[in-house]
């Protein structure tokens, strides 16, 4: 399998610039697509034929640009025939017709040797704004680099309030004074840990799409969009200009993240975020949040930006929470959709703060260790509450979307699966450890799943979505491995958001699908919550006709619902 690449420092080339100076040499306003995806693999051979040829990153990054294509609105392939040229990204690719493309084995046509031998730090950035048509938007892609969280700043408890805003305030400064959005590596004083290359470069880096108007570029406040488990910010691309429009309309600048260890952005150690199993459930959970929470600060200091409207799906809106609570100086709203983590679950256990912790008891239970289960009977046990978890809480009636398949299935195989599961996922396994241990199976696996869940976009659609989420799932194991430390088996988390989200002061929104197997009991159990702490500007939606992806299954309703959020948000005095 293929490892991260190292990111590339310099400028790539620029492709489109809305405005040059006279004296400069024209530059092509039209680039040819890149190949189209491969078809999905429906059998052995096809599925080994993809694993063969697939280079994790580079797929990723081609991916991630037909996507962005829908965005840009670029004109349609032209000719038939396989040419040297420039993609988005500076590469040399060749251009297709795509019916001539698509294969029926659904292989691609061979690459050059130039295009075979491309080293992974070629695939750049958009550092000058290509303009998107019809919006008065411009779009880049960049990596901005951050020091790697150090996991020894984590707090004893992840509600536990910051001991003082100084430390933070200073690091904001230093990196945004630092250097440039994107390669800043002169940053001389952080909390965090600098890992740097041989020549002194900071290596991690967050993959960035901001999507901003040339009035707004300046704006010290902006809308965030995070993905959750198992995706990326290409995942948006229904979302992208929507979102963007009614951002720029408030005067704030609009990114979408990978977050750091997911998608296109770098992949530290796991052992940054990872704990051992003797380790408390505050900490351990805590380790794992700061991991995401600290990179996201350092990457809000690099880019300029003040205050955030944080827009957060499923793991992404539970660390969006955890942020809001951590650092709720620089948030000024919070849109949760789909969120994982609100509820409490039927194994539910209050953990107290470390500022609790008088009396003996409140510390031993601060200090109770939960141990993976180890004999058949506390296997049986955890797998039985697994269980109740996944049919939404032990209301078995009322699972919805991919809680209710599982529920359907009442074999011994599906309670051998559910075992086996619960094993893996308490000593840390990650999901994504079988799926490059798969080898050749691997495309087969995902396409199924890619087939199933996304049925209702195109076929189009639906091949790029597959390529995009098999880059990137097989790329080297980093953030996805917080899932087990974060939330219990069936998804409950182990300190729910809905026993901290009281503190916000901001406006507070909350989107579920009708189909959604997130329970959005939890969505209202916060908003009820924030009610009785002083915060009235709290609300709950359901989106009809969409699932736990409710921005893809209903994009219409849920940029609408995102255009009157975003735009209700209060901007700074």
């Amino acid at each position: 399998m293929t490892t991260t690449p190292q990111p590339a420092h310099a400028d790539t080339a620029v492709l489109v610039s809305p405005t040059r100076p006279g004296s400069a040499p024209p530059l092509r306003t039209e680039t040819p697509p890149p190949p189209p995806s491969r078809a999905i693999p429906t059998d052995f051979r096809s599925s080994l034929s993809a694993w063969w040829s697939t280079s994790s990153y580079k797929e990723a990054r081609l991916a991630e640009e037909r996507l962005l294509r829908r965005m840009a609105s670029f004109e349609p392939t032209p000719p038939s025939t396989l040419t040297e040229s420039k993609g988005w990204f500076g590469l040399s690719r060749g251009t297709h017709n795509s019916a001539a493309a698509s294969r029926a084995d659904g292989a691609m046509p061979a690459m050059t040797a130039e295009q075979a031998n491309m080293d992974d730090s070629e695939i750049g950035q958009i550092k000058e704004p290509i303009s998107i048509k019809g919006t008065g938007l411009q779009a880049t892609l960049r990596n901005v680099f951050i020091p790697t969280p150090n996991p020894a700043d984590a707090p004893q408890h992840p509600a536990d309030p910051r001991e003082s805003s100084s430390s933070a305030a200073s690091s904001s400064t230093d990196l945004s004074s630092a250097a440039s959005a994107s390669t800043s590596t002169h940053v001389k004083k952080h909390h965090c840990k600098h890992h740097k290359d041989k020549d002194g470069k900071l290596v991690d880096y967050i993959n960035t799409l901001e999507v901003t108007s040339p009035e707004n570029k300046q704006s010290k406040e902006a809308v965030v969009v995070l993905h959750g488990y198992a995706a990326a910010l290409g995942f948006f691309f229904r979302n992208w200009e929507s979102i963007s429009v009614s951002s720029a309309a408030t005067g704030r600048r609009t990114f979408f993240l990978d977050w750091l260890g997911m998608g296109l952005s770098s992949r530290p150690s796991p052992s940054l975020l990872a704990s051992s199993a003797n380790t408390p459930v505050p900490s351990r959970v805590a380790r794992a949040e700061h991991f995401f929470l600290s990179s996201l600060e350092s990457w809000r200091a690099s880019v300029g930006v003040e205050k955030m409207v944080l827009v957060g799906h499923s793991l992404g809106g539970y660390l969006a929470s955890a942020y809001a609570v951590r650092y709720p100086e620089r948030v000024s709203g919070l849109v949760l959709v789909s969120p994982a983590g609100v509820p409490h679950g039927p194994e539910y256990v209050r953990y107290p703060l470390t500022a609790e912790l008088g009396s003996r008891a409140s510390q031993e239970r601060r200090n109770e260790i939960t141990s993976p289960p180890e004999s058949p009977s506390e296997l049986e046990d955890a797998t039985n509450a697994a269980d109740a978890e996944i049919n939404s809480g032990g209301r078995a009636h009322e699972a919805k979307g991919e809680a209710k398949n599982w529920q359907k299935d009442s074999s011994m195989l599906r309670k051998g699966m559910m075992k086996f599961f619960v094993w893996g996922w308490e000593r840390g396994l990650s999901p994504f450890m079988f799926l490059r241990g798969a080898g050749p199976l691997g495309p087969l696996w995902v396409g199924k799943y890619s087939a199933r869940r996304f049925a209702s976009q195109t076929e189009e659609d639906v091949r790029d979505l597959h390529a995009y989420i098999y880059g990137t799932s097989i790329m080297k194991g980093s953030g996805e491995y917080c899932i087990s430390h974060i939330l219990a088996p069936g998804a409950y988390a182990r300190i729910p958001i809905v026993d901290r989200i009281s503190r916000l002061k901001v406006p507070v929104t909350f989107m579920y699908g009708d189909n959604d197997w997130m329970d959005v009991e939890g969505g209202r159990a916060s908003v009820e919550a924030l009610k009785e702490a002083g915060n009235s500007n709290a609300t709950c939606h359901v989106v009809p006709k969409a699932g736990h992806h409710l921005y893809l299954d209903n994009p219409e309703f849920t940029n609408k619902l995102l255009d009157h959020t975003i735009k209700a948000v209060p901007k700074l005095a």
